[in-house]
């Protein structure tokens, strides 16, 4: 019997295969991960820090509690390299694998700043648990922290960073933070918050250019004020990863086209999670 296989090993992949074994304790299930497999809530992510708390400490469960938990076959470390819906097949590790339902819990890529300068290659990012451990070594206390992007994430690492000690510069093209999310007076009322919390805010500015400069790095914002930093954290949004399904023929746009079931445009293949474009709209939050 074939598999039930899942792409990934994020919050939407281990859900899926909860859900699978609530209604069959039998099923072969097979998840592969290009990661280690580890299970921890993302939105931990960015609220961590003030908390004190390590990579280590964010995981609840390893990837071998996960497999005698769910009695599913996971397969860590390994990138899936293709897909063939018509035979039911996908290439993984050079391996040729057949499914009976296929699952793209594929997640999303964080958007890199379009910025010029010496330390634009510099910039760092938190989209998983490994990105974390790295942001954690790369900053010191003391440090300024600049954080491009007062969405959601960026609000929380700003708040998280000043809980944590760090002074923080937010910059954000808006006049308010969270302005696709709030209404202006709400938005107001966050940045009078964050403000009071400790960070400096520039508002309706860009990230122009981030250089090397003593003790970390120099922005030059689009306005053409300077901001000095310890290190640059990006958080300007995530894009779906629809590679592999466009390399299948499965329909994507901005992210992996599905219908009110998740099914894509192609027999047994569901997607789910931030990869997925559910009536035109693809939903980045755990909702």
């Amino acid at each position: 019997m074939l598999p039930i296989v899942i792409i990934g090993s994020g919050l939407a992949g281990y859900t899926v295969a909860r859900e699978l074994r609530k209604r069959d304790r039998t099923a072969p299930v097979m998840l592969i991960t290009a990661d280690d497999g580890r299970v921890y809530a993302k939105p931990m992510l960015s609220n961590a820090l003030a908390a004190g708390k390590t990579a280590a400490a964010l995981a609840t469960a390893d990837r071998d509690e996960m497999q005698r938990q769910l009695h599913i076959d996971i397969r860590h470390g390994s990138r899936v390299a293709a897909i063939d819906p018509l035979a039911h097949t996908l290439m993984a590790g050079g391996e040729s694998i057949g499914y009976s339902k296929l699952v793209l819990a594929l997640g999303a890529d964080s958007v890199a700043p379009q910025v010029a300068g010496s330390g634009a290659a510099d910039i760092l990012t938190v989209n998983d648990l490994a990105d974390y451990e790295r942001f954690r070594a790369a900053i010191h206390p003391g440090q300024r922290i600049a954080i491009l992007g007062a969405g959601l994430i960026g609000c929380e690492f700003a708040n998280d960073l000043c809980g944590a000690g760090y002074p923080v510069a937010l910059i954000h093209p808006a006049a308010t933070p969270l302005n696709r999310l709030l209404p202006e007076a709400a938005g107001r009322a966050m940045r009078e918050a964050l403000t009071a919390a400790g960070v400096d805010w520039h508002g309706g500015e860009k990230a122009a250019a981030v250089d090397h400069a003593p003790g970390g790095y120099r922005l030059t914002l689009s306005g053409g004020a300077v901001v000095e930093a310890g290190a640059v954290l990006s958080a300007i949004g995530l894009t779906p990863r629809i590679v592999l399904a466009e390399a299948a023929g499965i329909r994507t746009r901005r992210g992996v086209v599905v219908d009110r079931y998740l099914q894509t445009s192609a027999a047994d293949v569901y997607a789910v999670g931030d990869c997925a474009e559910v009536a035109g709209r693809v939903r980045p939050f755990v909702l």
